[in-house]
């Protein structure tokens, strides 16, 4: 049984077949169709940009450039699934799709019990031989033992990175409920918030959900906190579960900035999180937090070993511990170090803007950059050449 629903680009340029294939996929509840293409010119590189589990193509349309097709994106995204299908396949087109690299045949006409049987072989077995572990981490919660240590400048910050290498969708959900700022960080003023796509779960396809977010200049997908505070009170957990499976099976990179005060959302977060960036600074009453909450997460299975430790704001004159005496006391290795920039922060903040925009290639944002490839190395994070003026001219 699959946990996750399995996002399915279908390309399919006949339009009896694509009908008949959507109806299917659709009554599948392990299925989220997040794409459906017309032609097989181009599929390569949307499958770089939203990075299904699962490209199911119909190759009757022109068996040729559905082969190369299949090809591409065997050799470019070994860890995305290849399903092709066909009316009337012949030995030669079999042959040359499994040596493209599929590894199983869809015969049209086909019924859903089928497919789902289909599925169940390929990612059982896609996860025996571990293919599935070769992927980057898809889902990124930043979360603290305190407010106030930079957990929602790293949450922005990084998403940025990931979502300026265009080569990917990245979104960025705000589960500080009641306080959350990442909305005023990125100078973000809508009505679309997170209120609003639980109160229309229901409806909601890939097409309705992304209408629902907001997109910022840099590409980046926000998802922000409710408006009214009244309305993070009617936000039911089960329903956010769901949304945040649609945002899994939507995007191929989510980012969660949690509130820092242990609300259920902040769990459905842990929960849901392929990393857990724990962000700490080195004074005694953070670094005492930080061991009562990793003593927390040792008490659900898996949840610690999720954590990966980001000391922020090092060679700061208020540091009180060495980082040597914090991984003894954490009992666990500090993985990223942000040095101390209040200036650039303080400046990106007052702006509106992510940091590359007023200290682009200086270290604070070489260690987000850091960071970024550090969990997503298969992503070409791009480093912008500093820019010469007032605050890069301070580091």
């Amino acid at each position: 049984m699959m946990k996750d629903a399995i996002r399915v680009l279908l390309v399919a340029p006949n339009d009896d077949s694509r009908q008949v294939l959507q109806q299917l996929l659709s009554g599948i509840g392990t299925v989220w169709l997040a794409e459906t293409c017309t032609a097989y010119h181009g599929m390569a590189k949307r499958v770089a940009e939203i990075v299904p589990d699962l490209v199911l193509v119909d190759i009757d349309h022109d068996p040729e450039q559905a082969v190369f097709l299949i090809q591409s994106i065997a050799q470019s995204h070994p860890g995305v699934v290849v399903l092709p299908a066909s009316r009337a396949p012949d030995s030669s087109i079999l042959l040359r799709v499994i040596r493209a690299g599929a590894r199983e045949f869809l015969t049209l006409p086909t019924h859903a019990n089928e497919i789902n049987d289909t599925l169940n072989r390929l990612f059982n077995r896609h996860n025996e031989v571990g293919a599935a572990t070769d992927r980057d981490p898809q889902v990124i919660a930043v979360t603290g033992a305190a407010g106030g240590v930079g957990c929602t400048s790293l949450a922005v910050n990084l998403a940025i990175a990931l979502a300026r290498t265009n080569t990917t969708e990245v979104i960025l959900a705000d589960l500080d409920l009641l306080l959350g700022c990442v909305d005023a960080c990125l100078d973000i003023v809508t009505n679309n918030t997170l209120f609003n796509v639980v109160q229309n779960i229901d409806r909601l396809d890939l097409t309705l959900l992304k209408r629902s977010v907001t997109r910022h200049g840099s590409g980046l997908f926000v998802l922000p906190h409710p408006t009214a505070m009244e309305d993070a009170a009617k936000i039911d957990p089960d329903v956010l579960r769901r949304v945040l499976m649609l945002l899994k099976a939507a995007f191929p990179a989510v980012i969660l900035d949690t509130s820092k005060g242990l609300q259920t959302s902040d769990f459905l977060a842990f929960e849901m999180a392929d990393v857990i960036l724990m962000v700490v600074q080195l004074d005694l009453t953070c670094l005492r937090n930080t061991a009562r909450l990793l003593h927390l997460f040792h008490q659900f299975d898996g949840l610690s070993e999720k954590v990966k430790l980001v000391v922020n704001r090092t060679g700061s004159n208020d540091t009180e511990i060495s980082p040597k005496k914090a991984e003894e006391t954490l009992k666990m290795p500090i993985h990223f170090n942000i040095p101390n920039a209040t200036k650039v922060y303080r400046a990106a903040r007052a702006k509106g803007v992510p940091i590359d925009e007023v200290a682009a290639g200086t270290r604070p944002h070489q260690s987000v950059l850091s960071i970024a490839r550090a969990l997503r190395p298969s992503a070409a994070v791009v480093e912008v050449k500093p820019k010469r003026g007032l605050f890069a001219a301070l580091f």
